[in-house]
């Protein structure tokens, strides 16, 4: 079986493509920190996916498939720390977990960042401090978010 990563392919979602609707249900059913429900969130990704100066949905599609969906974001949902920008969203379908499709993803968010002139972005996360750190990701503050003991990481883009 070829590498998976070979047949990883990204690309930027446009607003009112089908592609919407599926991370549209991805994120309702994943992020329940949203509070939103499929079609809330399909509005609200339209809305993002229109403006792409700053802020950009990827899908990351194996052999054709959807396979995952990833945020470049300006801002974070109601931040504890005032930087700028995010990785965020970060979903994985369960068929291709395990399989790098979410450091395809990542990469993909680190070099849209990078074009946009952008030297450093950020994250937070509750779950996986240690696979952003295997791709490169550094801890730099622990925060309470929403609840959640979090963590905001950062990822230095000139390298």
């Amino acid at each position: 079986m070829p590498d998976i990563q070979t047949v990883i392919e990204t690309s930027i979602i446009r607003p009112g493509s089908f592609d919407i609707d599926i991370c549209a249900r991805w994120r309702a059913a994943e992020f329940a920190v949203l509070e939103a429900s499929f079609d809330e969130e399909r509005a609200s990704l339209n809305a993002f996916a229109f403006d792409q100066t700053q802020q950009v949905v990827l899908m990351a599609r194996c052999e054709g498939e959807p396979a995952g969906t990833c945020l470049l974001a300006p801002r974070e949902i109601d931040p504890v720390h005032e930087v700028s920008p995010w990785l965020a969203g970060l979903f994985v379908a369960p068929a291709y977990r395990r399989r790098g499709v979410g450091a395809v993803l990542v990469r993909a968010i680190e070099s849209e960042a990078r074009q946009r002139g952008h030297t450093r972005l950020y994250l937070y996360t509750d779950t996986a401090e240690a696979y952003y750190q295997r791709l490169g990701w550094r801890t730099i503050d622990r925060a309470n978010w929403k609840g959640f003991d979090t963590v905001l990481m950062a990822r230095d883009l000139s390298v």
